[in-house]
């Protein structure tokens, strides 16, 4: 779901074009949104719960002049009894108030309550002692994380669980500073280094053969390689990663990744970090934006 000031900003600009009757939106021309209002928020960056939910579309003033659709059959849980009644709990928590607060899980889902059971439940010591050597060891495996920090921990957990030398690859930074700061002192480059944001890979990257990463660019769509794309850690060298595609249309394929400059947004920072690095992150575990 986009956020709602994108949609109004859309039909200022088509009405402004068109020749639209008075309380047409969009300029009379059919515009088609989809989202799910019971899955994933929009994102405001650095935003609180009351700016996060302000920005829902609901919230919008051309949401009332909107046509309602709905689908009646959800394809991702066509098939299987288990699917089905994990739809009807999932439906019961969003609509019911009976299950407002801490909701009682079914039976059929498992219940951890450390980060390190969380690990083993998902990522059981023979499938990480496997992995180096079998492709389809993290295939349609992963956790999901509202925050990176929280997947960080996890990631770090489990590339330690890994058998084989851990490999550091470190980046290379650098800073795109405005006019007035000119003469102002360096930034240390340790300073540099300890900077982590989720648009940049990390600054220090810790790979493993057999690890599962997540490319934070689109290299080349066309093979396959694009922002999102799980892949496979199949060999290291110093400036080049030799990869493998895990699912979807490419899978198993071999692909060569290196290092590229990747640069903040403005609103991360007060200046512009410039970041030569692989640009991967690990994903035993990922956010559920990102997934």
């Amino acid at each position: 779901m986009q956020h709602q000031a994108c949609f109004e900003a859309v039909n200022r600009t088509l009405n402004d074009l068109g020749d639209s009757e008075p309380g047409r939106i969009f300029g009379g021309i059919p515009i088609i949104l989809g989202g799910d209002f019971a899955q994933i928020l929009p994102v405001v960056r650095r935003g609180s719960k009351q700016a996060t939910i302000l920005a829902c579309i609901q919230h919008a003033s051309i949401w009332s002049k909107l046509k309602i659709l709905r689908l009646t059959q959800n394809m991702h849980i066509i098939e299987g009894t288990q699917n089905q009644q994990y739809l009807q709990f999932l439906h019961s928590l969003t609509y019911n108030e009976m299950y407002y607060g801490q909701p009682d899980l079914p039976s059929y889902i498992h219940c951890v309550h450390t980060t390190n059971a969380l690990c083993s439940a998902i990522y059981p010591p023979e499938l990480l002692h496997n992995s180096p050597f079998l492709h389809d060891s993290f295939k349609g495996r992963s956790s999901l994380s509202y925050t990176n920090d929280a997947a960080t921990e996890f990631n770090q957990n489990l590339i330690a669980a890994m058998p084989g030398d851990i490999h550091e690859f470190y980046s290379v930074n650098s800073l795109d500073i405005n006019d007035e700061a000119t003469e102002a002192e360096p930034l240390p480059a340790e300073y540099l280094q300890s900077i982590e944001l989720p648009s940049l890979p990390p600054a220090i990257l810790k790979l493993k053969v057999g690890a599962p990463a997540i490319l934070l660019r689109n290299l080349s769509p066309k093979e396959g390689m694009c922002n999102g794309t799980r892949i496979r850690i199949v060999a290291l060298g110093r400036n080049c990663l030799k990869v493998a595609i895990l699912g979807g249309a490419f899978d198993g394929m071999i692909r060569l990744i290196s290092r590229i400059k990747l640069t903040s947004f403005e609103d991360d920072l007060p200046f512009l970090l410039t970041r030569k690095q692989f640009p991967i992150r690990l994903c035993f575990a990922m956010t559920v934006n990102k997934s």
